[in-house]
């Protein structure tokens, strides 16, 4: 069985409309969250994912803060751009009823598929909406970051074959200990740079991921971006981002 599994969208259209075309066929469908902020388009990337009825979507930090009003918690360089888009592109075209699904969206999912236990979150088990789970951390932080509950004294892993995230916008798997961990990328935010979107391909029989990049119409997302009247410094950062797959 084929899933695809796509994080961090962030109203990039083009960017997910081409992953789709691309990855072609699958037979589970996961999406580890964000799909507001930054992005010309974050009513059309909602109305798609929900048309496609995925096997689960969980709430990214994004996603909570446009749905609630709240802060993202982003890193310092880059959170007055998250603010700035959330208020001038996504409250404006998101309606009522895409807020409404946004906010009922699982913080964390979890299930049995073909015998392996999956535990799926937009940043860790520990901190579901704002961990930073990345493969660079010393392992006793990481282990620190798949431990769901902050009261314990020591670190206990969740119990689970297979945890998928995303929030870094950078592709890995690793292996701590018995506990496997993947991030997809970032579809619509490469920031590793490699501007091209990014997602994975797991055959659930070997159980191996795939990571695929996929070149997309980069500049028809600058072109719808261009069309919003933005401000002229926030647009320029939003394009070098896109241009470039960096910060």
């Amino acid at each position: 069985m084929r899933i695809l599994v796509i994080s961090d969208v962030h109203g990039n259209y083009e960017a997910l409309k081409t992953v789709l075309e691309h990855s072609s066929s699958w037979d589970y469908l996961w999406v580890l969250g964000d799909l507001v902020d930054y992005g010309p388009e974050p009513h059309t990337v909602v109305n798609t994912i929900r048309d496609l009825s995925p096997d689960f979507v969980v709430m990214g930090n994004h996603d909570y803060a446009v749905a609630y009003g709240a802060d993202c918690m982003c890193a310092e360089e880059i959170r007055d751009l998250s603010i700035y888009t959330r208020q001038a592109i996504s409250a404006k075209f998101l309606s009522e009823n895409q807020l409404e699904w946004i906010k009922n969206l699982p913080k964390s999912w979890s299930d049995v598929v073909e015998g392996l236990k999956i535990y799926a979150a937009h940043g860790s088990p520990r901190n579901n909406l704002f961990g930073y789970l990345k493969p660079s951390l010393p392992r006793n932080e990481i282990l620190l970051a798949l431990t769901p509950s902050v009261l314990s004294l020591r670190p206990k892993p969740i119990e689970a074959d297979i945890v998928v995230v995303g929030h870094t916008h950078t592709q890995f798997d690793i292996r701590v200990d018995s506990i496997r961990v993947v991030n997809p990328g970032s579809v619509g935010q490469p920031r590793d740079g490699d501007p091209r979107a990014a997602y994975a391909i797991v055959e659930t029989g070997s159980w191996s991921v795939e990571f695929r990049r996929v070149e997309y119409d980069v500049m028809k997302t600058v072109r719808k971006l261009r069309e919003l009247d933005l401000d002229r410094g926030y647009l320029a950062r939003l394009e070098k981002i896109l241009v470039t797959g960096r910060l």
